[in-house]
């Protein structure tokens, strides 16, 4: 898909917890994809991090998976602060946030679910392997849901206000991809089975088209429309009909695509394909 790994953003003041989280995390792998573990040791050093290297197209934070943020560091509730700076001032609402503390009087657990919009809460003491695996597992798999539907959202949205004309219809799609060209991602757009939109070299994009072509597809519905997958590739071709126009949608990542993710994408290549239909 669009990334190679996940982050995972680390915040406690003691380094001992620190080296003991990165070494419980070190193997995990979450749709056969590793961790990246990022350490701050304060809300300052976490929230430089957040605008610089966690940050995608000016949005701080966008790319974190999961953070797992201490209540207690440079103030008794640094932590909780930086939670209401992620969510408030930064507008990150994707990221799983899930508080940490050796001192779980100091933040009461309800009371700071509720008035912080964390994910989770979770005493040191029971942060055991097994349940870092299940929190951080679980994590990644929410926040990839809910960022990869707010990506596709935010593209349809910006497609249906320029529809005008095939012509812009093009350059908003084109637009909407900028940030994510990556060599480890090969996506692709054709239409009307000539004109090809795509960050990689069209033959590749017409290589990977025959080659799921030959397969079964996973899903195919009465109009015809079909979905294939073959490990990371996938594509998606909605056939011509009195409602859309043909459309073919192609990905090549580093993960095999969820079924959740495939059917959303479908629904959003459906939309894509009456926009481009009705434009002129």
């Amino acid at each position: 898909m669009l990334f190679k790994e996940w982050n995972i953003l680390l915040v406690d003041d003691e380094p001992d917890v620190l080296t003991v989280t990165k070494l419980a995390l070190r193997d995990m792998r979450i749709y056969d994809l590793p961790l990246k573990i990022y350490t701050a040791a304060s809300k300052a050093e976490a929230v430089e991090l957040l605008n610089t290297k966690l940050a995608v197209a000016g949005k701080p934070g966008a790319t974190v998976a999961v953070a797992l943020i201490d209540v207690v560091m440079e103030t008794d509730h640094a932590g909780l602060d930086l939670c209401k700076q992620i969510r408030g001032e930064m507008k990150n609402w994707s990221s799983q946030l899930y508080i940490r503390t050796g001192q779980p009087g100091i933040a009461p657990e309800r009371n700071v679910i509720d008035d912080y919009d964390i994910s989770g809460y979770i005493s040191k003491v029971d942060a055991t392997e097994q349940k870092l695996y299940t929190l951080i597992k679980s994590g990644v798999r929410q926040w990839y849901s809910v960022f990869y539907s707010k990506l596709l959202s935010e593209v349809a949205y910006s497609v249906s206000i320029l529809s005008e004309s095939k012509e812009q219809m093009f350059s908003a799609l084109r637009l909407s991809g900028a940030g994510f060209e990556s060599p480890d991602l090969i996506t692709g757009i054709i239409f009307d089975s000539r004109d090809v939109l795509s960050y990689s070299p069209p033959n590749v994009i017409y290589a990977i088209c025959t080659e799921l072509e030959a397969t079964e597809p996973i899903m195919k519905t009465p109009e015809g429309h079909k979905i294939f997958s073959q490990g990371t590739k996938s594509m998606i071709h909605i056939a011509e009909t009195h409602g859309t126009a043909d459309y073919v949608y192609v990905l090549q990542g580093k993960m095999v695509m969820p079924e959740s993710l495939l059917d959303l994408t479908f629904r959003h290549c459906l939309a894509m394909s009456t926009l481009w239909m009705r434009a002129a």
